[in-house]
């Protein structure tokens, strides 16, 4: 399977943060994929599907939060990045769309990562 990047976060983000929540981010999309963001708007929330572009070894077994002082744990019973599929998946907050940039807020994603795809909460979906 291969990935094609539709969007570039855009935060200035280079390394972890105590408080990713805080944290406002743009997707630069590419202009082809412009059009799909048409009624993104009604909702609060979406779904960013991501990569983690920056080299990290696998783990099977981490500290949530890198918090020592928390029991190990399996990487799939967790949210770290040290996963063997460099791929992240993050609940955010809508703020803006104005052309070709979506702007959220809480993407625990570093500036640069590629996008690969957005959607809607199954919550807030309403046809």
């Amino acid at each position: 399977m291969k990935l094609k990047r539709i969007a570039t976060v855009s935060n200035g983000v280079t390394k972890d943060v105590d408080d990713w929540s805080v944290v406002r981010s743009k997707l630069v999309f590419e202009e082809q994929y412009v059009e799909g963001l048409y009624r993104l708007s009604r909702f609060q929330h979406v779904l960013v599907i991501f990569g983690f572009h920056k080299k990290r070894k696998t783990l099977m077994r981490v500290h949530p939060r890198h918090d020592l002082t928390k029991p190990l744990v399996g990487v799939f019973a967790s949210r770290s990045p040290k996963r063997p599929n460099r791929i992240g998946l993050t609940r955010a907050k809508l703020i803006s769309i104005r052309g070709n940039v979506v702007t959220v807020q809480g993407l625990d994603a570093y500036d640069g990562s590629p996008v690969f795809d957005l959607k809607p909460p199954t919550d807030e979906i309403d046809y």
